[in-house]
Order: C-alpha cells, then structure tokens, then sequence
C-alpha cells in the first residue's frame, strides 16, 4: 500500500496491545520497534516495547493488522462512549495514510522532541520524507466535529500562535459519516492601493468600524452576496483584476465548520481568500480559512 511505510494491510494480523491506564496501550516485539522507526507512532519504551494512545491503535488495526483487545469496543462504550475517539481515529488515518508524520502534542515531552505545541493543538505533522528527529514540524494539527461551534476569535490566536513557529495551522473537519476534510488557517494582513477618491462610499449601514478598517487599508469593497459574504474587496480599482478576498463580519460568519467548509470551498473554487473579521483591542483582524493544495488536503482512504 502507497503511503504510511509502516506496514501492509495484508497479511497475518499482530498480537493485541495490553491496556494500560485511561487511554494508553502497549504492544512488544517486531511490531513496536517497526511501527516507531518507520512511521513515529507511538512512545517506545523499555524493554522493546510501544505505548499507543487508543487512536493509534484503531489506525494500526485498520493499517497495520493490529488486533485489537478482546471487548475493548465494548468496555470503551460503557466507560465513556465511542464516537469521539473514532472521530479522532479518522483524522489520524486521514493524514497519515499518504505517509505523513504525526506526533501526537501529549507525546512530545515523553519523546524529548525540541520545541512545544500550543494547547489546544493536538498534534504536530511531519512531512513523509522526514523523520521527527532530524528536522521540525510542518503544522500543527486539531481535529473537529463539522457540528461543532466556533470561536473565530480563539482559532486566529492559535493560528497566530503557530504562524510564529513557522508551522502551518491545519484543522481536519470530520463528519458524522467519518468523512474528513482540511483546511487551513492563517491571520491575514490584506492591503490594496485604492485611494479613498477610487473606492467611493461603499455599504457604511453595516458594521461601519470594519468598512472604515478595509477602506483604510486601500482596499475596495463591493457586494459579495453572490458569494455568500457580506462583502468582496477589490485590492486595486475595479477593471484591474478580480477581488482576491470575501470578508464576512465574525457576527455574520458561520457558527459551525460545516458551514465554514462551504465558505471557503466557494472562495477556493472563484479564486478568492474567505476572510473573517472582528475588532480585538481596538484593532482589526482577520482570519483567513484556505484550502490547502492538493498534496495536502488530508482525507479518508477510499474504500
């Protein structure tokens, strides 16, 4: 199988892990030591052996041929229910099935790696020609449920936050079908050479303090109710080019990621950036939700 080199689906299945703790579960032998030099799951430990968190170990039994502990579906529904971590399951499979690195946040310390993740990051992504030892991390990794709510205000710190690393903030979308989507976020500083004599008077009877801020910037906005959004911005006079950006009011954006996944595929497919904005201290910031190009847009095998 392309991708992850850590072994075939195919092919006789190896012994079940031993639970250990909450959310922890080790395997020895053979298998350990390939699983951690090949493809950096896990935490070795003593004596040849590997600690998997339980996402792992759902990952190499669907990729690997790792049995899985006798009842352990069962036992897991009655101490706190299954869908989260198959939800967590998912997205690791999504990104590591073409062969990436991850690192789970929780193991980087355990791991001795160098450098830190934020916290609510849940894990750090290496590309598939790297091994984590030698070189830094290309992203930072969270996953979420398309249900879930969003805090456009906490998303642009954490993206802000690993920005200064010099790391991609990744966010991997997962469905209630398992289904797993990525985009990417970024804080963005858009700037345009429009004069205020070019831009005119533009829309002032919603969210006044934002239009001041664009057209401050020498940017022209105009309608952007085809495309959903409250506003496109022009960064030269009309006639020049197209208007790389579609900016919606944090007050008008979407509440939930399955939304924001429409969104930003429409600013994708029209070549345009989908920005949200919001005043934080007295400024302007937005928040730009891309997608990634093709050879990182991390989902599900298909089947």
């Amino acid at each position: 199988m392309a991708g992850d080199e850590g072994g075939s689906p195919r092919g006789g299945s190896t012994e079940g892990p031993e639970a250990v703790g909450h959310d922890g579960f080790l395997i020895d032998g053979p298998a350990a030591q390939r699983f951690w030099d090949k493809s950096a799951l896990g935490v070795p430990q003593a004596g040849n052996r590997l600690l998997l968190s339980a996402a792992e170990v759902l990952f190499c039994n669907r990729q690997r041929n790792l049995a899985l502990p006798e009842g352990w579906e069962s036992v897991r529904m009655e101490q706190e229910g299954i869908t989260d971590l198959l939800h967590e399951a998912a997205a690791l499979e999504a990104v590591r099935t073409p062969g990436e690195r991850v690192v789970l946040a929780r193991n980087l310390e355990s791991l001795g790696l160098p450098g830190s993740a934020s916290p609510s990051t849940w894990a750090l992504r290496w590309a598939r020609t790297e091994r984590v030892k030698n070189g830094p991390p290309e992203g930072e990794l969270r996953w979420v449920e398309a249900s879930e709510e969003i805090d456009w205000r906490e998303l642009h710190e954490w993206a802000s936050r690993t920005a200064a690393t010099d790391r991609i903030a990744e966010v991997l979308i997962v469905d209630d079908d398992l289904d797993v989507t990525t985009y990417r976020l970024s804080s963005c500083d858009p700037t345009g050479e429009v004069t205020h004599a070019e831009n005119g008077e533009g829309d002032a009877s919603h969210f006044p303090g934002l239009l001041e801020d664009v057209l401050a910037r020498g940017l022209l906005p105009r309608s952007g109710f085809k495309y959903g959004t409250r506003w496109r911005l022009y960064d030269h006079p009309l006639g020049v080019t197209h208007a790389p950006y579609l900016l919606q009011h944090e007050d008008e954006a979407p509440s939930d990621w399955a939304q924001v996944c429409l969104s930003a595929r429409m600013a994708t497919g029209v070549n345009k950036t989908w920005l949200c904005g919001f005043e934080q201290a007295g400024e302007w910031r937005y928040l730009a939700v891309t997608r990634p190009p093709p050879d990182a847009r991390w989902a599900n095998p298909r089947r």
